[in-house]
């Protein structure tokens, strides 16, 4: 122990002495461990962590299909079919009925809104859901008991409330009807985000009828059931069987379409939540890894450099008695030390970028509101830096034979008795140029569609254009007319430029809906608006085809009419004009297509993909009462609510936002894909440069009397250059090789065994090459270029 003591002490003032050599390890290896902290803490969140729920592995999510003509989709959920598995007693043994509601806290000044699910009793006990304060809900608070009760999160306990005990047991205004607060969860509680990645603010009881046979037409993402099954059922099972018995329900309608079924697909709730997300954790971790073999490979040529330069004080350690295992103790000693302080500023990076990145990665990915630095993350990264520093004495041992050291003694200085062989010198460069290929590679196919997304033209305008959720509150009647003021009094503000009324903003469009055409036959599940005659216009989407809606002011008498997107025209009616064909959102309640406009390219908050077929009907003003407002000066929130009371006093504001910061959110995981990927491709590129660099640098220096022969005798400098340039680059395209190599690997394992989404496009290929090519270039251009020019003497002299 004492030994292994005094060579600790030895190699910290050995390397005390080199501030360069020190600084540059331990930076290289820190910026590449908090990388390496960071993405391996979301791996291990998305994919490996256990769900801190009893039976966790028992717990699945009731989802469903829905077939349209041989075509199955997935993600559409009726409510009615939910509840006859949720009230099924021979396959399913526990089930949570969940669906999405939210509503305005109408007590306090603000009115906040509160978002969350409406839950039935067992999703407390199912879940085990820790109570801060009161109780949760019991079996006369489910479904069809007409109870209206509340659990608040611990959060919006504490912002809404001040976190008073008292309001337990209270009641409170949602929307419009009273709920009687009768818990609070606990703050360590994380609700499954089976919806999505968002704040719970509370839960819920069911207090509408729900019953086997009604709401089979409403289509919605947002109901889904929690469930355990019995013992001795299957999944398979109870796909087969439940599935046949709700699409029995559902073709015993009489407006069923032709060729439309339904079934049931139950999902493991870890897969629900992980969902795509987990592919591209997966890549992330693929291409932080391959950072780390480049820094590994870059750090590894600084200490073969530095095991030449202990050469002959090895060789005098070995003549003094000094063993094998204590010349590889020395150089462990250092590269421990060395390993280890990187590692702890490492730690220190990767949990300020934990506490920088956690909100913006909550986007793209599940849980992470336990990203921290956790037992797991810290020992990952103290084994990968003791594993470093054993790869790396041992790989600078191995260059310095103890057998030779004794001949070291006797070398003249004059670099042939003290050099990495040529071999190892290739075979680094070769090594970093290939995975900084593959990486790049990789990278580019990730990047590629993330950047298409940030630049794709969304097909309206969002410059200067508001959009305006209005709460009705409890009015009952007259929403054709409330409405037709509300636009007439915000038309009439001087910075007003427009106003159309909708349901939904352009980003959303509210839901899918059916459409058939004019014999019921089913067309497919597509999103759908309702707007006004000033819509198209106001945002800009230009009238390919037809025109807008008639202009109506009898709320009885509605035009029959339907505009169709671009997309949705060419896959209906292929070159022939949709203008005056006839389709139905509704079977039997034909509607004639008298536009067709341009598509909408915004990407769904869900599914990650766009939905270019869309169709408009004319707007009915109802409950939901929504506008798009155009301005050319400052629209402010209380002027808004100032025109609001005039028109009615009931009518508040429920939502303002600009459609460009709606967008900017909704292109929030894209550019967070784009950020995080071309950080890791200049890490990648600044390391595998660096290396590159510092290997050839060494290799001109140990040729530096060659070159200066060459320079003596007259070789003009550009041709020494080009020489040495078409030495160097053998290893570079050797590496290029071996990276195309290992990125068509990569690329068949992911595609073929762990089913990942990867398209492999040949503008990678063109973007990525030149790259790596020029980098290459340059870093083998620069060593040369300063032996060169030198005076040719200094070559030639015994230094």
């Amino acid at each position: 122990m004492s030994i292994i003591k005094e060579e600790f002490k030895l190699s910290a003032s050995s390397l005390l002495r080199l501030p360069g050599f020190s600084l540059t390890v331990i930076t290289t290896l820190a910026v590449t461990l908090a990388a390496l902290a960071v993405v391996l803490n979301i791996n291990y969140l998305v994919l490996t962590k256990p769900l801190p729920y009893p039976n966790a592995d028992k717990l699945l999510v009731t989802d469903q299909s829905e077939t349209i003509n041989g075509e199955t989709q997935y993600g559409f959920q009726i409510l009615s079919a939910q509840y006859h598995i949720y009230r099924d007693e021979q396959y399913i043994d526990q089930m949570a009925l969940l669906s999405l509601f939210g509503a305005k806290l109408r007590d306090l000044p603000n009115t906040p809104y509160l978002r969350g699910v409406r839950v039935t009793p067992e999703y407390f006990t199912m879940l085990d859901v820790p109570m801060h304060l009161g109780r949760a809900f019991n079996q006369q608070e489910t479904i069809n008991d007409k109870q209206r009760v509340v659990v608040l999160s611990f959060g919006a306990w504490q912002t809404h409330f001040g976190g008073d005990p008292q309001v337990i047991g209270s009641y409170t205004t949602l929307g419009n009807n009273k709920y009687q607060i009768i818990g609070v969860t606990a703050s360590h509680f994380n609700a499954p985000e089976i919806f999505g990645n968002f704040p719970m603010d509370a839960w819920f009881s069911f207090d509408q009828e729900i019953s086997r046979l009604n709401n089979w037409g409403s289509i919605s993402g947002g109901v889904n059931g929690i469930a355990i099954l019995k013992d001795g059922v299957s999944i398979d099972q109870a796909n087969s069987a439940l599935g046949e018995q709700i699409n029995h329900l559902y073709q015993s309608r009489d407006d069923v379409a032709a060729n439309t079924s339904i079934g049931t697909r139950f999902v493991p709730i870890k897969q629900k939540i992980v969902a795509d997300s987990g592919e591209m954790a997966l890549l992330l971790l693929a291409g932080v890894i391959t950072l780390l073999f480049i820094a590994v490979t870059n750090i590894c040529n600084l200490f073969l450099s530095r095991a030449v330069q202990k050469k002959r004080i090895m060789a005098i350690q070995a003549a003094l008695g000094a063993k094998t295992q204590h010349i590889y103790l020395g150089m462990f000693s250092e590269a421990l030390l060395l390993c280890l302080f990187a590692c702890v500023f490492g730690l220190l990076i990767a949990g300020w970028s934990m506490v920088w990145l956690a909100s913006d990665l909550q986007y793209m990915f599940p849980r992470m509101q336990h990203l921290t630095l956790d037992p797991v993350t810290i020992s990952a990264s103290v084994i990968v830096s003791v594993f470093i520093s054993i790869v790396m004495a041992k790989l600078a041992s191995q260059q310095v034979p103890y057998k030779q050291l004794n001949q070291t003694l006797q070398s003249s200085g004059k670099g042939t008795g003290a050099q990495i062989s040529s071999l190892t010198r290739n075979a680094l460069v070769a090594l970093q140029v290939g995975l900084a290929t593959a990486l790049l590679l990789g990278a580019s196919t990730v990047l590629s569609p993330a950047i298409n997304k940030l630049v794709k033209d969304v097909g309206f305008n969002a410059n200067n254009v508001n959009y305006l959720r209005v709460d009705t509150g409890n009015l009952n009647e007259g929403f054709h007319d409330v409405a037709q003021q509300v636009k007439s009094q915000l038309k009439s503000l001087p910075q007003v430029e427009g106003v159309a009324l909708t349901r939904a903003s352009p980003l959303h469009m509210g839901w899918e809906n059916y459409l058939y055409d004019e014999s019921n036959e089913m067309l497919g599940i597509v999103s759908v608006g309702f707007v006004d005659e000033n819509n198209f216009d106001l945002l800009g989407i230009p009238m390919l085809e037809g025109r807008t809606f008639s202009r109506f002011q009898d709320a009885q008498n509605v035009p029959q009419e339907i505009i169709i997107s671009k997309a949705l025209a060419e896959r209906l009616f292929k070159s022939e004009s949709a203008i005056g064909q006839t389709l139905q959102a509704t079977p039997n309640e034909p509607l004639t297509v008298v536009g067709v406009v341009g598509n909408i390219y915004v990407l769904d908050s869900n599914r990650d993909r766009y939905f270019e077929e869309r169709y408009y009907l004319p707007f009915e003003a109802g409950s939901r009462l929504a506008m798009t407002i155009k301005h050319t000066g400052q629209l402010s929130k209380v002027q808004l609510v100032e025109v609001l009371k005039g028109v009615n006093p009931r009518l508040s504001v429920s939502y303002y936002q600009t459609l460009e910061h709606m967008l900017t959110v909704r292109l929030r995981a894209p550019k967070l894909v784009a950020i995080l990927t071309i950080s890791l491709i200049a890490l990648a590129l600044i390391l595998a440069a660096a290396g590159i660099y510092g290997v050839l640098s060494y290799s001109v220096q140990m040729r530096r009397y060659e070159l200066g022969i060459h320079l003596s005798l007259g070789a003009h400098t550009g041709h020494v250059i080009r020489m040495v340039l078409m030495q160097s680059m053998k290893p570079v395209l050797l590496g290029i090789l071996i990276g195309s190599v290992l990125s068509y690997i990569g690329y068949l394992v992911g595609t073929r065994f762990l089913s990942m989404h990867i398209t492999g496009e040949i503008t990678v290929l063109l973007f990525a090459i030149p790259i790596i090519v020029g980098i290459s270039t340059l870093a083998c251009y620069l060593p040369v270029c300063s032996v060169v020019r030198a005076d040719p003497l200094k070559s030639l002299r015994n230094e």
